[in-house]
């Protein structure tokens, strides 16, 4: 993975990443004119709840020496293909069943090697007037999850309900977690703010804060739900468990294979009366349920994990496994 620390203001910020981007030789074709009018129409909403976003992003097509339409298509529209988004699985330990008393966050980012892994970043983030975090992501400007100064954790999942045909402009799951990290100090906030957004397709996020409050948001064109943890546990991966919408998945693969990861860490976290963090960690390297994800499609494509996380909210850093974390040791980030 590669590791980026960010100062400034957002302009700034993405000068730096762009200029990152062109020593590397990095170039964008111009942009296919159905999806830059469409991405356009996203320009238009992110530029009324995160407008910061859209200064990166120029940041980034100035400092590339790149067309800003070209990148902020990319950056608005990717994955182009609905069936490659992230699955994921996310884990909120509540304090109750901790050793020490302090929630403890796991969280495994799962994706398609030749999508995700050569962009897969850690950022440092510290954006003035705004609160510092570490977060990861596979694309610019956003943020898949992450911890900020806060005490605030917020981690994504894809949730295959069904999606709206044509497509819904709106922001992106990544741009939403930067916001979130930028902005929030509390789950309440988070939640809110996500409210206030157009419903435009389907997804999960786990947000937790310092006060030990955790939910989870489980999110269709049909409108959001919450769930809260049930014996001391919270568990979030790409089935739809809220009354609402479950049983409308739309894949019957990967509501089996997501069923599977939900139940196994169930299984190995809930019949422990006492969790701490190597526990967590073992739970997010176990290959029985497919946690740790080492999947490869009919095609040959590798569908692994990229990168865990076990984090205290509240706590000025994460341990963060590069890749499967069976394999990978997990090291500390501090910001």
């Amino acid at each position: 993975m590669h590791h980026i620390k960010l100062s400034g203001s957002y302009e700034q910020m993405g000068r730096k990443q762009g200029r990152l981007l062109k020593r590397s030789g990095f170039t964008l074709p111009p942009p296919d004119e159905k999806m830059l009018r469409f991405a356009r129409q996203c320009e238009e909403i992110v530029g009324q709840y995160m407008p910061e976003l859209l200064d990166e992003i120029r940041g980034v097509a100035e400092g590339a020496e790149i067309d800003y339409e070209a990148i902020m298509t990319l950056t608005m529209t990717a994955p182009f293909d609905p069936d490659e988004v992230p699955s994921c699985a996310v884990v909120a330990v509540m304090s109750e069943r901790t050793a020490d008393g302090r929630m403890i966050i796991g969280r495994n980012y799962d994706m398609f090697e030749d999508v995700s892994k050569e962009g897969a970043t850690t950022y440092r983030t510290y954006p003035e007037g705004h609160y510092a975090s570490v977060g990861n992501c596979d694309i610019w400007v956003g943020r898949w999850d992450g911890l900020n100064e806060a005490g605030l954790f917020t981690g994504t999942t894809a949730l295959f309900l069904p999606e709206p045909k044509p497509a819904l402009p709106g922001p992106v799951g990544w741009f939403i977690g930067r916001h979130i990290l930028d902005h929030c100090a509390t789950v309440d906030e988070a939640v809110e703010f996500i409210k206030s957004l157009p419903c435009t397709g389907s997804g999960g996020r786990l947000i937790a804060d310092n006060s030990g409050k955790a939910v989870a948001m489980e999110s269709s064109v049909e409108g959001r739900e919450l769930r809260y943890p049930e014996d001391g546990f919270l568990i979030l991966t790409n089935h739809a468990v809220c009354p609402a919408f479950a049983g409308k998945d739309r894949d019957s693969e990967y509501f089996a294979d997501s069923q599977a990861r939900y139940n196994r860490l169930h299984e190995l976290l809930g019949g422990t009366k006492v969790i701490d963090v190597e526990m967590v960690k073992k739970a997010m390297s176990d290959h029985k349920g497919g946690v740790c994800s080492h999947k490869v499609d009919s095609s040959g494509r590798k569908d692994s994990t990229i990168w865990s996380v076990v984090a205290h909210p509240g706590e000025r850093q994460v341990d963060i496994a590069e890749g499967h974390p069976c394999r990978a040791k997990y090291r500390t980030v501090s910001f």
